[in-house]
């Protein structure tokens, strides 16, 4: 059977979910089932009801209850149904699609956003994500993730304190830079998405901290047991200065799971570095990282917590070490502000643990402080505006430093 559009699909996946019910407890239910599939919705809501007097609680007869009503265009019953079932891990991502629907059947389209940024992200079917990515698109075109989206970013800041790769010591000088990035990313179908990206950072004399890096990489979406997933693979090259750096094959993997208005999203990435030059051999070899962020709406705004673990196994140098343990924890506020303006704001610390070579074992403790701010010009241009401040306590005095960056940035998204 075809679908003829997203409602029909609701009313499909909801008598699809009516073959899971204990036969023992049919009776009402079943007739409710049989009313629906007839068109007879108002037979339905009073067989369904009579299975709710009757005591039956399972969240199965509070989403048909919702369908029937949405059917029947009472939005206002068919909404406080489907709140009912909307933490239920079974019917979550079905509940916020239909929430969703509901809120654009009573006008009120930043409300029906919201539900289907939920549903889409949720975990679940992907052929529920895709439909919800439509109707992003179709509330605020580009938003979405089944369509081809991508943006260009240009920025030009000051930076007091330059670090050199690929060391990434402080050179103690000041100079200014010019920063492009551009990104895009595909999703042909429900589960496969392409993705590209290319950065570059210019400095205006202090050349040792010029970088290039080019991206190409596809993940799969799939679902099991309440999570999304996302494995995927990723492919970098890049440039030092006029010289090639480093070219890295990554192996990721993603889960994600809604944990009712809060979010979990679990992170691993595994990566094969090698040298472009041989000038940087000391660097080829693998890195481990491992991350868990934690969403979660507050009275503040939209924070994020995060943790992340690394493991490096470079080839190193015979008084160097490249292969630092690194244990980073973060916390970040995203506020939106009155009219188009949003604040941005996270603290970091990270300690960096580097094996001893000649009897020498380095020890470092960052903290990093980030402020900023964007303003929404339109649907897609936004100005914005941030500073980074860094304390990096070493052992070692050449690595002691502290770092103001601070940059402007127009942002196009298309």
């Amino acid at each position: 059977m075809k679908f003829r559009g997203s409602g029909l699909f609701v009313v499909l996946l909801m008598v699809g979910l009516t073959f899971h019910i204990d036969p023992a407890m049919a009776g009402n239910f079943e007739d409710g089932v049989r009313y629906f599939r007839s068109g007879d919705y108002r037979k339905a809501v009073r067989s369904f009801q009579r299975a709710e007097r009757a005591g039956d609680t399972r969240p199965a007869l509070f989403f048909n209850l919702g369908v029937s009503y949405y059917r029947l265009g009472e939005h206002a019953r068919a909404r406080d149904y489907f709140l009912r079932v909307e933490k239920d891990p079974k019917f979550s991502q079905l509940a916020q699609y239909n929430l969703g629907r509901v809120a654009l059947a009573q006008k009120r389209r930043e409300e029906a956003l919201q539900w289907f940024l939920r549903a889409s992200r949720d975990s679940g079917d992907p052929r529920i994500t895709a439909l919800a990515n439509r109707q992003i698109d179709a509330i605020e075109p580009g938003a979405g993730r089944q369509q081809a989206r991508g943006g260009f970013r240009l920025a030009w800041g000051r930076d007091n304190n330059v670090l050199l790769l690929p060391d990434n010591s402080p050179s103690r000088q000041s100079d200014s830079y010019l920063e492009t990035w551009l990104y895009g990313s595909a999703r042909p179908g429900n589960r496969l998405r392409i993705n590209g990206s290319w950065y570059q950072r210019d400095y205006a004399d202090v050349t040792g901290g010029d970088y290039r890096i080019l991206r190409l990489g596809a993940d799969y979406l799939t679902a099991a047991g309440g999570w999304k997933l996302e494995p995927g693979l990723a492919l970098s090259t890049s440039d030092l200065g006029t010289r090639n750096y480093l070219d890295i094959t990554d192996l990721l993997f993603r889960a994600e799971r809604s944990l009712g208005r809060d979010r979990l999203v679990v992170r691993y990435r595994y990566s094969d570095i090698s040298a472009a030059d041989a000038g940087f051999n000391y660097l080829a070899g693998s890195r481990h990282r491992a991350r868990v962020d934690y969403h979660r709406d507050t009275a503040l705004g939209r924070v994020r917590y995060r943790y992340q673990l690394e493991l490096n196994d470079r080839q190193d140098q015979a008084a160097a070490s490249y292969s630092p343990t690194r244990h980073d924890f973060r916390v970040r506020l995203r506020r939106r502000l009155t009219g188009p303006w949003r604040l941005d704001a996270e603290a970091q610390f990270r300690r960096s643990d580097y094996p001893s070579l000649a009897g020498i074992a380095r020890q470092d403790d960052r903290l990093r402080l980030r402020l900023g701010f964007d303003y929404r010009v339109g649907r897609q241009w936004s100005v914005a505006g941030r500073i980074i401040w860094t304390d990096n306590s070493s052992n070692l005095a050449t690595e002691d430093y502290t770092r103001t960056d601070w940059q402007i940035a127009a942002r196009l998204r298309f």
